[in-house]
């Protein structure tokens, strides 16, 4: 489900003039995009749940720092920052722009992504035979592109569209990259999605944790495929990580790497999957949302009126 709402995004996008949907309002478009998925409109007034509180975030919730930590080359300052420049993966280069040259150093595998969005990634192992050409032009075609238009994702709308190439990292448990993502609540992670073969033919498998390492009998869209993960054996210290980098934000995910033991760091999030992909049970949108504490009197976007 989460990639058919995505792919029903980006068909809109590509049918209908980018300039059309800019002219919509950032509350009636989101007002429309989650009725799209759940079959009724957000309450913006009292927001209850996980996903209707991220839609509250994204038009009222605006701290201008918060440009820097979506944005994939900028975010690296802040890790820094918080004396975790260690975990960072090892950066091969940043460019305005993607070109046959920029290949010519690059080992067997790499990572290449844009800066200012998601789903903007080229993944190269040692058994690809990846088109260099084409995913030239692609990702250069990517950069065109803003990614706050699709789901007026608002820290997304003011980062300078680069492209950066990283270290390829892969689990041997898996032979891909397993993905921990952790959901912070004013700097306290409480639940994380162990997720593996999104690159995958079988489709994607992934399992969600309490702190404890306990599973949660939870999922995003429609069920996935059935993997046990074990709990990594640096834990410990990604859930410290994951303290340091949430910051007191009311809502952040910290997206972390394990591998061999050593923690890597992945990217900042503060809307997943747009607040459009449901939890089942829907139960857990609600207890998501209980800790989700939305302050009206706290930084909101100019013009936020509490009664709205």
């Amino acid at each position: 489900m989460k990639r058919d709402k995505q792919n029903f995004i980006k068909k809109a996008h590509n049918l209908i003039p980018d300039c059309i949907f800019r002219l919509i309002p950032d509350r009636q478009y989101i007002k429309l995009l989650y009725f799209y998925s759940y079959g009724k409109f957000p309450d913006l007034k009292n927001p209850k749940t996980f996903d209707e509180k991220l839609q509250w975030y994204k038009l009222y919730y605006r701290k201008p720092e918060m440009t820097a930590l979506a944005d994939k080359f900028e975010v690296r300052k802040y890790v820094e920052g918080k004396n975790l420049g260690h975990i960072l993966n090892e950066l091969y280069f940043v460019k305005d722009k993607l070109e046959i040259e920029d290949f010519e150093a690059l080992p067997d595998s790499y990572v290449i992504k844009t800066t200012h969005g998601c789903d903007m990634n080229v993944i190269k192992d040692t058994s690809d035979d990846k088109n260099i050409a084409r995913n030239i032009k692609l990702v250069n075609k990517w950069l065109k592109i803003n990614h706050y238009y699709h789901g007026r994702e608002w820290s997304y709308k003011s980062i300078k569209p680069q492209v950066i190439c990283e270290k390829y990292l892969k689990n041997k448990e898996f032979g891909e990259l397993i993905d921990y993502k952790f959901y912070c609540f004013n700097g306290k992670p409480d639940v994380v999605f162990a997720c593996a073969g999104r690159f995958s033919e079988d489709g994607v498998g992934y399992n969600a944790y309490d702190m404890d390492w306990n599973k949660v009998d939870v999922y995003k869209g429609k069920p996935t495929v059935d993997i046990e993960f074990k709990k990594p054996e640096n834990f410990d210290e990604m859930k410290e990580t994951a303290k340091v980098l949430a910051g007191d934000y009311p809502f952040i995910r910290v997206d972390l790497y394990s591998i061999e033991g050593k923690t890597i760091f992945g990217e900042l999030t503060f809307y997943p999957d747009s607040g459009i992909i449901p939890f089942t049970p829907d139960e857990y949108n609600y207890y998501l949302g209980n800790l989700f504490k939305i302050n009206k009197s706290g930084i909101l976007a100019k013009g936020y009126r509490s009664k709205n």
